[in-house]
């Protein structure tokens, strides 16, 4: 018999568009390291495709992945609240936001925001970026996002 999963990692982007792949390039790292206790997504550009109240349901807690642009050092993470996201630029619309603030009341939402170092035409990370992804990684498996400092404006 399967276990639910603890946690459901989305990871959000553009993979040939540079670092704008980083939450791709997350999610395909934790899919081929495949714990039991994550469910991992790939939303790519339209992470609003995967909410729905039947999708939602079951999820207590949801990490969403993707490049934000916060004018801080390419590769530096950040926890973004959700209540506000204003205080970054996604490379995304925000409308999957106020989407998934509606239809996720009960689950645990964490947006993890890494900036980029170039998003133009390309299928490779920039070395900050890079390694950004990798920790991370590291950090979901050990449950230590909290680590990860909040964005302040």
């Amino acid at each position: 018999m399967q276990m639910d999963a603890d946690i459901h990692v989305w990871g959000i982007g553009n993979d040939i568009m540079g670092d704008d792949g980083v939450g791709i390039f997350v999610a395909k790292m934790l899919r081929r390291l495949s714990p039991s206790n994550i469910k991992v997504r790939i939303c790519e550009s339209v992470p609003e495709n995967f909410i729905s109240k039947s999708t939602m349901k079951d999820i207590r807690k949801l990490v969403i992945v993707d490049a934000a642009q916060m004018s801080l050092p390419p590769g530096s993470m950040r926890r973004i609240s959700p209540i506000e996201p204003q205080s970054f630029i996604s490379t995304h619309g925000l409308s999957f936001l106020r989407l998934l603030n509606h239809s996720a009341k009960e689950c645990e939402l964490i947006i993890i925001g890494i900036q980029p170092a170039m998003t133009g035409f390309s299928t490779k990370l920039s070395p900050s970026v890079r390694r950004a992804a990798r920790e991370l990684v590291k950090m979901i498996l050990s449950s230590r996002l909290y680590e990860i400092p909040p964005l302040t404006s």
